[in-house]
């Protein structure tokens, strides 16, 4: 009896152990090098990487990051999706600068400079020379191409254009849509299905209505 009782509880022992989950087993450190062969530190500090390469670590505080791949984004025949959220690799909290971007970060928070951005979820300010797709985008957003998103609160403001499943706050560019919007839209081409606000532009179509210069 006492030999069952203590196999049971070796094996309660082993898969609590391996079901554990890996943050856990995480170093956290003031400064810290990406990426690593074994499993990358949480930071509260600083982060220095090379290439978009992660581990779903938690980086709080300053994130700095040298990655190549800008010379050859133009390049790719199709936009990068943003990432669903188990599918993320990072966690970004602070400020983000990047020589080209990340293609499939968890959460950005913060203020973020990169070529491009592809990531579940994006909050605070980000200015990207590219492109901007994120699942969720919260805040002030300014890319030289594109901001794309499910859903969408704040300032979205890029050259070519900007596209939100729903968003509430304005957009701005050469051509703005939006399936279900609350705020104002302002380009050469404004569209909506659904619309509690204003376009301003060439061109507005919503729901109700096709006008040019303002419709409501």
């Amino acid at each position: 009896m006492k030999k069952l009782f203590l196999i049971f509880n070796l094996f309660l022992g082993i898969t609590f152990l391996f079901s554990q989950n890996s943050d856990s087993l995480r170093k956290t450190k003031f400064i810290s090098f990406s990426p690593k062969k074994n499993l990358s530190d949480n930071v509260n500090g600083i982060n220095v990487g090379v290439l978009d390469a992660y581990d779903g670590q938690k980086i709080n505080g300053f994130n700095l990051q040298f990655n190549p791949v800008v010379i050859i984004y133009p390049l790719l025949p199709k936009a990068i999706p943003a990432p669903e959220k188990d599918n993320g690799s990072v966690v970004i909290n602070g400020i983000h600068f990047s020589t080209s971007g990340t293609t499939d970060a968890k959460e950005v928070n913060g203020i973020g400079v990169s070529m491009y951005h592809h990531a579940f979820a994006t909050n605070g300010i980000s200015v990207n020379f590219y492109n901007n797709t994120s699942k969720k985008l919260n805040g002030i957003h300014i890319s030289g191409f594109s901001n794309n998103t499910d859903v969408g609160n704040g300032l979205n403001v890029a050259f070519l254009g900007n596209y939100a499943e729903n968003f509430n706050g304005v957009q701005i560019g050469l051509s703005n849509d939006a399936e279900d919007l609350k705020g104002l839209q302002l380009g050469l081409f404004n569209k909506t299905n659904k619309m509690k606000g204003l376009q301003i532009g060439f061109w507005n179509k919503n729901g109700k209505r096709s006008l040019p210069l303002i419709n409501f």
